[in-house]
């Protein structure tokens, strides 16, 4: 008799469930290839750093759009940055950082890691929710690529300017769906906290 593994959907033609373990696969790839540290420096950044970042790293990204033809929102990564002054969600069109919260949540994000507050945070919130062109599983698959993708592209315009960056998984993430107000439909992936190496 033969069994079948309770992990793989018994009907799944369109392979959703390996295009999503692929995705998965993808941001973990990308994940190991950069350099991790656990030595970030509280000190805040320079606003005119803070600002590159954005609007050449994060805004300039070209996320993945194949196939999904004049479906709005496909993108389905939003960003919110958390400094010392509070929480903003980032508007990667306008260019504009738009207030969510004057509360410092810099500490919530190092409650389990226990690493010091960065000075600058990424937050990236997958929409994970169902749309008219795009059902859960594909908006699961496409946020693990696209956060692979901002990372990433975060991470390289860093390093010239002597930042470091560390990947932040392991979270509270219904206390932080709390503080950044998040919806049903959003989902908490990741957070990129940036700054500048501690020295000893």
């Amino acid at each position: 008799m033969q069994l079948s593994d309770p992990r793989q959907p018994r009907d799944d033609p369109l392979r959703l469930y390996a295009r999503g373990k692929a995705a998965a696969d993808v941001l973990v790839d990308v994940l190991r290839r950069f350099s991790a540290t656990r030595s970030l420096a509280p000190g805040p950044l320079p606003l005119g750093t803070t600002s590159r970042i954005l609007e050449r790293a994060v805004a300039a990204t070209e996320l993945e759009r194949e196939t999904l033809g004049d479906c709005p929102g496909t993108e389905r990564v939003e960003i919110y940055v958390a400094l010392a002054s509070g929480v903003y969600q980032f508007d990667r069109v306008c260019r504009l950082l738009y207030s969510v919260s004057w509360r410092d949540i810099r500490p919530e994000l190092s409650s389990l890691d226990r690493l010091p507050p960065a000075p600058l945070n990424l937050i990236y919130i997958g929409q994970t929710g169902r749309s008219a062109c795009l059902r859960e599983q594909d908006t699961t698959a496409l946020s693990a690529i696209n956060t692979a993708t901002l990372y990433e592209n975060v991470d390289r315009f860093c390093m010239p300017e002597k930042l470091v960056t560390v990947a932040r998984g392991w979270l509270d993430r219904h206390a932080l769906a709390r503080s950044l107000g998040l919806g049903p439909g959003q989902h908490l992936l990741l957070v990129q906290s940036v700054g500048y190496t501690a020295t000893p």
